[in-house]
């Protein structure tokens, strides 16, 4: 993994972690039950827990790849990279009915399936989150890689 991609994810997945932290503690402690007629209060109360895992397995992800130095094969990272966007990108869809009320029957889809994932399985966005960072580990090179029977999806490499 390129330093600067480990550092751009891990900066952004730390932001995320501590404004979802940051809220969820503000909610609990008592702060926003008089605010809860605020749409992005709502919003906050929904989706913050399925953003806080997400981001807490995308920033465990991105430390154990980058201290391991583990690099995958190209086809697994380039899965891997899309199962992790396409997830983010389906939770950012279940925000779009707050600012967008017009469309809120038309996307309630999403938030519907982030809610019951986040309540039945919230393991599952810590999973994903990982998936997401190995999608930014390095790429094997073709020479050890391999494409036969017995070749490992994961190489671990030494740099030093």
């Amino acid at each position: 993994m390129k330093k600067l991609t480990f550092i751009g994810n891990l900066a952004a997945f730390l932001l995320v972690f501590v404004a979802c932290a940051g809220f969820l503690a503000w909610w609990h402690l008592g702060g926003g039950s008089a605010s809860v007629a605020s749409p992005i209060v709502q919003l906050g109360v929904i989706l913050a827990a399925p953003f806080l895992v997400y981001a807490l397995g995308a920033i465990l992800g991105l430390i154990y790849l980058w201290v391991r130095g583990t690099t995958f094969r190209r086809v697994t990272k380039i899965v891997c990279r899309v199962l992790g966007v396409a997830t983010l990108a389906f939770m950012l869809l279940a925000i779009f009915p707050v600012f967008f009320p017009e469309f809120g029957d038309a996307l309630l889809g999403p938030v519907q399936v982030v809610v019951i994932i986040a309540m039945a399985a919230p393991i599952l966005f810590v999973v994903l989150g990982v998936v997401y960072a190995i999608g930014c580990a390095g790429v094997t090179p073709a020479a050890s890689g391999g494409s036969g029977a017995g070749s490992s999806d994961v190489t671990r490499v030494d740099e030093g």
